[in-house]
């Protein structure tokens, strides 16, 4: 009985070894539909967070708070030059009436960043939950050009204030 069940513990845990590890929690998904339930789920919530919403410095003409997850907070207080592979921002999107009125999301979905092309960027303008993204896919002009004087396709004051 012994020669039989050793077999079997030595196949689970090659087997159990060969399987994906678990999905990072704090790496959003990088297709619209998903990112959008992520989003409306509060997912990136409990991120590292501006303290407060403020006027945006660039094209979203809101008011705007953002938050980077665990990743990216990591990589921009270490100074890195490139970003790790599931490094995401979200910038909320407030109001005139400040309400959230929408999100803006960078995800890093690849080793080298292009001309931001291994970025996905995504942005939805309404907190409907059938709400279409006004932007959404890898390396998206407006979005790409905008972010490129950054570091690594990432603007904004680090540590965030």
């Amino acid at each position: 009985m012994l020669v039989k069940v050793l077999p079997m513990i030595a196949c689970a845990v090659a087997c159990a070894a060969a399987l994906p590890a678990t999905a990072d929690p704090d790496t959003p998904p990088a297709e619209a539909a998903a990112l959008r339930q992520f989003l409306g789920n509060g997912g990136y919530l409990k991120w590292a967070k501006e303290s407060r919403a403020h006027p945006s410095a660039g094209p979203h003409p809101v008011t705007v708070r953002t938050y980077l997850n665990p990743a990216l907070a990591a990589s921009l207080a270490a100074g890195n030059p490139q970003h790790p592979v599931g490094a995401a921002a979200v910038k909320e999107l407030f109001g005139d009436d400040g309400k959230l009125s929408g999100w803006a999301v960078s995800i890093k979905t690849e080793p080298r960043s292009g001309v931001g092309k291994g970025w996905y960027w995504y942005e939805v303008t309404s907190t409907a939950r059938d709400a279409g993204p006004v932007a959404a896919g890898h390396g998206v002009p407006l979005c790409a050009n905008c972010h490129a004087p950054g570091n690594d396709f990432v603007l904004g004051a680090f540590p965030l204030r």
